[in-house]
């Protein structure tokens, strides 16, 4: 008996740092720019923001847009960017989930959603469709047939993220406000 209670708390000795290996391992890195500038330790960082605007979605869902300014103050270095909230109200369960995008990546954001707005049904033989456009920070525009209609999703987030729905006409108000938060971060910078 005592042979076996020495050998079951070995094994969870030597266990424990597999575990602990696993659980470091679930950590998230920092994808983007700002999420790795926000990150810093040892400095005191400084937030701006601009809440830009919201967009409705289908099934009380909502975006939200906001630019960003972090200034690390011991340096004096900037990182410019935008974020967007994915948001589903969802009675006692609401989620959301929060996209970081580096100032570099929006012209190419902007860009890649005026293409899948623009993707028809025609675009494969097959049946159905999908056309992605995917950030750094895990952000992913979709365009997609359902039935006989195209609509658009706005995903933050891959495991546990959130999607809002579009209709595809009302992805172009997403866009404008991309644009618009692309603007409010051009007018500080100069």
């Amino acid at each position: 008996m005592r042979k076996l209670l020495v050998a079951a708390s070995l094994c969870v000795l030597v266990s424990m740092p597999a575990l602990a290996q696993n659980l470091k391992d679930a950590v998230p890195q920092a994808k983007t720019k700002l999420e790795q500038f926000s990150a810093k330790t040892g400095a005191v960082i400084i937030r701006g923001f601009h809440k830009i605007g919201s967009a409705q979605g289908l099934y009380s869902t909502s975006v939200n847009i906001e630019a960003k300014e972090f200034t690390n103050v011991t340096d004096g270095k900037k990182q410019y960017g935008i974020t967007i909230e994915s948001f589903k109200e969802d009675g006692r369960y609401d989620k959301k989930h929060t996209s970081f995008i580096d100032y570099d990546e929006i012209d190419s954001l902007i860009k890649g959603i005026e293409y899948i707005s623009k993707v028809k049904a025609s675009v494969t033989k097959l049946e159905d469709f999908q056309a992605d456009y995917s950030t750094r920070g895990d952000l992913k525009i979709s365009t997609f047939s359902s039935g006989d209609k195209i609509m658009a999703a706005v995903t933050s987030g891959n495991i546990g993220g959130v999607a809002t729905y579009f209709n595809i006409e009302d992805l172009e108000k997403v866009k404008n406000l991309i644009k618009q938060a692309k603007a409010k971060i051009d007018e500080i910078k100069a």
